[in-house]
C-alpha cells in the first residue's frame, strides 16, 4: 500500500507546506459550500490569498520599516562608494565592507533586513502554487467527481490502450491503472476532451457526463474555465492578464517608499535597478497569464489585489512612527543579540577601540606580506580576521553633531546605551 498519493508533491518542503496548505483550501473549500452552497476553486484561491496576506501582516511591517530607514542609509552608503571608488587594493575594500556596515549598525539595520519578507513569501507562493496545480490531490470533496469516472473506466476493457495517446499529449506519465495517476490525466482535460471521453466509453457516457458537468462547474469562475489559458481571444477570460498586470503595479508602488534624496538619484544604482524590476514585473505577469491556465493568474490577481488595502494600511501606520524611534527599537535588538554573543553594546567606545584594532591588524598585516612566501597566507587571513571584526567606522570620532548628520545619529545612540545603563 502506498502512503503518499502520486498526485500530491512530495518533494522536500514545498511537499510539506502544499500538504498543509491543502488542508486549509480544503476546509475554506467544504465551508463556502456549506454555508454559501458554492463549489468553487476560483473562490477557495481567493479567500485563502487573502487569509495569506492577512496573516502576513506583521512581515510586511518590518519590511516597510526596513526600507524605511534603507532610504536615509542609502546616501551614506553611496558617499562611502564614491569614496573608494577606484581603490581596488585589499586595505582599501576591507576598510569599505567595515564603513559601510558601521552605517548599518548605526540604524541598527540589516543588509538583508528587507528580504524577509521575499523569503518567507517564495515557499509560500510555490507551496500554493503546487495546490493549484492539481486541486484533486488536495481537496477530497472536489477529488470525489473525479474518482467516480475513474473507478467506472478502469471497469472496461483495454481503457490504459485507449487513453496512452491523450496521456502524451496532456504529458501525463505512469501507468494509468492507478487512479491517481488517472485523475492526474482527466484534471487536465478541456471540455472537449470529456466529450471524446463519452464517446470512447459509450457504457459509462451517463456517468461521464454528470461529473463532467459538476467539475466544469467548480472549475468555472463565472463566465471563464480556469483550466484554459486566455490566450489571445476576445473573451472575459482576457480581464485576468490586465487585472494581473495592472494590480501588481499599483502594489509594487505602494511598497516603494518615496526617495530621502531626489538629487542623488542619478547617483543610485540600487533604485534605478528597483525602478526597472517594479515596470518589468507586472509586465511579465502580463505575458504569463495569457499563456498559463486562468486558476494562475487568479492567484496572482487576488493576491496583488488583496495586498492593496492591506499595503495601504501598513503604509499609514509606518507613516505614524518616529524614524528616530524605530533606529532606537533596532539598536535595542542588535544590542541583544550582541549580548548574547559576548559583545558590548554599540557605543562610541567599542567604535573606537574596534578602529583602533583594525588599524593595528592592517599595520601588522602590512609587516607580514613584506617578508613574502609563507607569510603572506598569515596577511590574508590577517585581513580577512580586521574585516570580521569592524562593525563600525571612524565617523563617530567626530563631534560635531549637526541635526540630522551621521554624527547627530551616533550621539544618540550612545544616548541611549548610557539611560539604559543608568
Amino acid at each position: 500500500m502506498k502512503l503518499i498519493l502520486l498526485t500530491k508533491s512530495n518533494t522536500f518542503l514545498i511537499g510539506w507546506i502544499a500538504s498543509l496548505f491543502g488542508y486549509i483550501m480544503e476546509f475554506i473549500y467544504n465551508m463556502t459550500n456549506s454555508v454559501f452552497g458554492i463549489e468553487s476553486i476560483g473562490l477557495s484561491i481567493i479567500v485563502f490569498t487573502i487569509l495569506v496576506n492577512v496573516a502576513m501582516i506583521p512581515l510586511m511591517l518590518k519590511q516597510q520599516k526596513s526600507m524605511k530607514i534603507n532610504s536615509i542609509i542609502q546616501p551614506e552608503i553611496q558617499a562611502i562608494q564614491k569614496k573608494y571608488k577606484g581603490k581596488d587594493d585589499q586595505k582599501s575594500q576591507i576598510r569599505m565592507q567595515a564603513e559601510t556596515q558601521s552605517v548599518y549598525d548605526k540604524y541598527g539595520a540589516s543588509m538583508t533586513g528587507g528580504c524577509l519578507t521575499s523569503f518567507i513569501s517564495l515557499p509560500i507562493m510555490l507551496g500554493l502554487y503546487r495546490i493549484i496545480l492539481n486541486m484533486p490531490a488536495y481537496i477530497e470533496s472536489f477529488k470525489v467527481y473525479f474518482t467516480n469516472v475513474a473507478v467506472q473506466i478502469q471497469q472496461q476493457s483495454g481503457f490504459a490502450g485507449l487513453l496512452e495517446e491523450i496521456a502524451k499529449t496532456k504529458g501525463i506519465k505512469g501507468d494509468l491503472s492507478e487512479t491517481n495517476i488517472l485523475i492526474d490525466l482527466m484534471y487536465k482535460f478541456s471540455g472537449e476532451d470529456w466529450t471524446n471521453l463519452q464517446t470512447m466509453f459509450p457504457n459509462i457516457s451517463e456517468v461521464i457526463s454528470e461529473n463532467a458537468q459538476k467539475i466544469t462547474q467548480v472549475l468555472n469562475f463565472g463566465p471563464i474555465n480556469l483550466m484554459e489559458a486566455p490566450g489571445l481571444n476576445l473573451s472575459w477570460a482576457i480581464l485576468i492578464p490586465i487585472l494581473a498586470g495592472l494590480t501588481q503595479w499599483i502594489c509594487t508602488k505602494m511598497m516603494t517608499p518615496p526617495s530621502q534624496s531626489s538629487q542623488n538619484k542619478g547617483d543610485d544604482p540600487m533604485g534605478a535597478s528597483m525602478k526597472m524590476m517594479n515596470s518589468i514585473f507586472p509586465l511579465m505577469s502580463v505575458v504569463f497569464c495569457f499563456t498559463f491556465p486562468c486558476y494562475i493568474g487568479i492567484y496572482w490577481v487576488a493576491n496583488s489585489a488583496s495586498r492593496i488595502p492591506i499595503q495601504f494600511i501598513v503604509n499609514k501606520m509606518v507613516a505614524k512612527e518616529d524614524v528616530n524611534d524605530i533606529i532606537l527599537q533596532n539598536i535595542e535588538k542588535k544590542n541583544k543579540k550582541r549580548a548574547k554573543k559576548g559583545l558590548p553594546p554599540l557605543s562610541e567606545k567599542t567604535v573606537e577601540k574596534n578602529i583602533e584594532d583594525l588599524e593595528r591588524k592592517y599595520q601588522m598585516a602590512g609587516s607580514q606580506a613584506s617578508t613574502g612566501g609563507r607569510h603572506g597566507a598569515s596577511s590574508m587571513r590577517a585581513r580577512a580576521d580586521a574585516g570580521k571584526q569592524v562593525n563600525n567606522t571612524e565617523y563617530y570620532n567626530s563631534r560635531a553633531a549637526k541635526p540630522g548628520s551621521m554624527a547627530a545619529k551616533a550621539n544618540m545612540v550612545k544616548e541611549y546605551n548610557e539611560k539604559n545603563k543608568k
